[in-house]
C-alpha cells in the first residue's frame, strides 16, 4: 500500500463483482406484542451483512390507562429492555438489562439527536409527527393496516460495534437475535386530562394510571454485500484455516441497578478488557405513572424566559419544546439543584463522585458533579460536545458519569487495552464523597460496565468467546 497521500499517489484500490442487497427478515413468530414480550429474527446466512445498518421496523401505539390517563410514546427505542445475540445455541451476547437507559446514556454524547422521521426522538406533545393527528385526549395511536410501519430503530451496540462491521455469516453458526420488550413506563408517558383535553396542553401532569403499549408488523431491514472477485473469500479461507483462526471484536456490557443508600454502590467484574465505567442517576419512582419531563432551557416562550428568573432565557436560541421520559430522564443526586436558596451558594456543597477500582481511585482526584465530571464524561467518550446545551440542562436532564480506561481510538483498531480483571472478581465502587449535605440518596443509579470481546472463529464454524 502508498504511503504517499492520495493527491501525490498514483495507487488505486479497486474491487470487482461487487454487489449490495436489501432484505426484509420475518420473525419467528409474528402477532401482536405487548410489555415484556418478545420477538425473535434468524439473521440471513452465506452473506456479507452490514450489521451496523440492521434496523427494526415496526409500528407501535400507546392506550388509555385511565378515564383520566393518555399515553404518549417516548423514544422508539425505547421499547428494547435487553437484546440477545445467539450463533449456533452459542450466547455472543446475553445482552444487558435496561438497554434503553444505555442507549441513551450513549445518546446524550451525540452531538445530533436520532433521526426524528423514524426514531420518534422527539416527544409528540399534541400533534403527530407521523400523520399530523390532534391527539386532545387521545392516546398516541397507529394504524396497523396492511403491514404499517411508523419507526425503525438500530439494534444497540452489539451491532454497532462488532468490528470488522461487513461480518460473513458463512463461516459462523446460524445467528439469533432475540429482542425483549420493555415495561409500561420505560416507553409510555402517562398524561392528565380534563374536560376531553390534555391539562393546559402540557403533559407534565401525572396521570392516575399506567398507560400501555402495543408492537406490531416488526421486521428486520438488513443490509448485505457482496465481493465475488474471488481474492475476498480467498483471504477469509486462508486466515480461517490457519491456526490463529479470524478473530472479530465487539463491546458488551453489564448493567447494575440499585438504590444510591448512602450515597455508594458496589459493583464487580471479571473483563480482560474493561473499557469503560459509566453511571446515570435517577429519581425516585421514575418508574411510576409518570407524565414527561420538561428538558431545562426549552418548553418556555420567549417572554416567558425574560420575565422569570427560574427558567433560562434561551427557548428562542434552544428552540421549541423538548421532553424526556422519566425513565430517560437523569437527574443529579442532590437537593435545590442550581437554585440559591436564602443566599446559600449550592454549588459549593456539590458532592463529588468517585470511582474506584480494587481501592485505585480513577480518577487520581474526586471530581466535583457539574464541570469536572462533564469533561471526564465527554473524555471517556471520546467527543468534543454533547446533547447538553447547558449546564443546568446536564445536571437536572442528562446527569451520567463515565470514566474511560482503554486507549484512545482502541475500537477502530480492534485493540483490547482496558484493565485486566481477568483471575480476580474485581470490585468497583460508586460513592459520593465530600460535602454530601445536599446528597439525595434515595434515588436510583444505574452503573454499566463496558468491556471487549473476542469472538474467535475457527474451522468447521467453531466460535470461542474471550471476554
Amino acid at each position: 500500500m502508498s504511503n504517499y497521500p492520495s493527491y501525490a499517489s498514483f495507487f488505486l484500490r479497486s474491487y470487482s463483482n461487487v454487489s449490495h442487497q436489501n432484505f426484509l427478515v420475518h420473525p419467528a413468530a409474528s402477532g401482536q406484542l405487548s410489555a415484556h414480550r418478545q420477538m425473535q429474527f434468524t439473521l440471513p446466512t452465506n452473506a456479507n451483512l452490514h450489521l451496523s445498518k440492521t434496523r427494526l421496523l415496526f409500528s407501535m401505539s400507546s392506550a388509555n390507562g385511565a378515564t383520566d390517563t393518555v399515553g404518549r410514546l417516548a423514544e422508539a427505542k425505547a421499547i428494547i429492555d435487553r437484546l440477545q445475540i445467539d450463533a449456533g445455541g452459542v450466547s455472543l451476547s446475553s445482552g444487558c438489562a435496561s438497554t434503553a437507559v444505555l442507549q441513551k446514556c450513549i445518546d446524550n454524547m451525540r452531538t445530533v439527536d436520532e433521526d426524528p422521521v423514524t426514531s420518534h426522538s422527539e416527544f409528540y406533545r399534541r400533534t403527530s409527527g407521523v400523520n399530523l393527528e390532534e391527539f386532545t385526549g387521545a392516546s398516541e395511536l397507529y394504524s396497523t393496516a396492511n403491514n404499517s410501519q411508523c419507526f425503525s430503530i438500530d439494534l444497540g451496540p452489539f451491532m454497532n460495534t462488532m468490528s470488522p462491521n461487513l461480518l460473513p455469516t458463512a463461516i459462523l453458526p446460524s445467528l439469533t437475535v432475540t429482542l425483549y420488550l420493555s415495561g409500561n413506563a420505560t416507553v409510555v408517558s402517562s398524561c392528565k386530562i380534563e374536560d376531553g383535553k390534555l391539562k393546559d396542553n402540557l403533559p407534565t401532569t401525572d396521570g392516575s394510571a399506567q398507560a400501555t403499549y402495543t408492537v406490531d408488523n416488526y421486521r428486520l431491514l438488513v443490509s448485505a454485500y457482496s465481493i465475488d472477485d474471488g481474492v475476498f473469500d480467498q483471504t477469509i479461507a486462508t486466515r480461517l484455516n490457519s491456526s490463529e483462526g479470524l478473530e472479530a471484536m465487539y463491546c458488551n456490557y453489564e448493567s447494575f441497578s440499585n438504590t444510591f443508600t448512602g450515597g455508594s454502590t458496589r459493583v464487580s467484574s471479571a473483563a480482560s478488557s474493561l473499557d469503560k465505567v459509566i453511571v446515570a442517576f435517577r429519581r425516585t419512582g421514575f418508574d411510576g405513572n409518570k407524565a414527561a419531563v420538561a428538558v431545562q432551557g426549552y418548553n418556555k416562550s420567549l417572554a416567558q424566559g425574560l420575565e422569570k428568573n427560574d427558567v433560562l432565557d434561551q427557548p428562542a436560541t434552544h428552540g421549541g419544546a423538548k421532553y424526556l421520559n422519566a425513565n430517560l430522564n437523569f437527574e443529579a443526586p442532590v437537593s435545590l439543584l442550581n437554585k440559591p436558596s436564602a443566599g446559600a451558594d449550592n454549588w459549593a456543597s456539590m458532592p463529588s463522585i468517585a470511582i474506584r477500582v480494587n481501592n485505585v481511585a480513577f480518577p487520581a482526584f474526586d471530581a466535583r458533579l457539574g464541570v469536572q465530571s462533564y469533561e471526564l464524561l465527554k473524555e471517556a467518550f471520546e467527543t468534543d460536545k454533547t446533547q447538553s446545551q447547558s449546564l443546568v440542562e446536564y445536571l437536572e436532564n442528562r446527569c451520567q458519569i463515565a470514566y474511560k480506561f482503554n486507549l484512545p481510538g482502541s475500537a477502530a483498531m480492534r485493540a483490547r487495552s482496558g484493565l485486566n480483571l481477568q483471575g480476580s472478581n474485581s470490585s468497583i465502587l460508586i460513592e459520593a464523597v465530600g460535602d454530601k449535605s445536599k446528597l439525595e440518596d434515595t434515588g436510583n443509579i444505574m452503573v454499566f460496565v463496558e468491556n471487549s470481546v473476542v469472538l474467535k472463529i475457527m474451522p468447521g464454524k467453531q466460535i470461542l468467546v474471550i471476554s
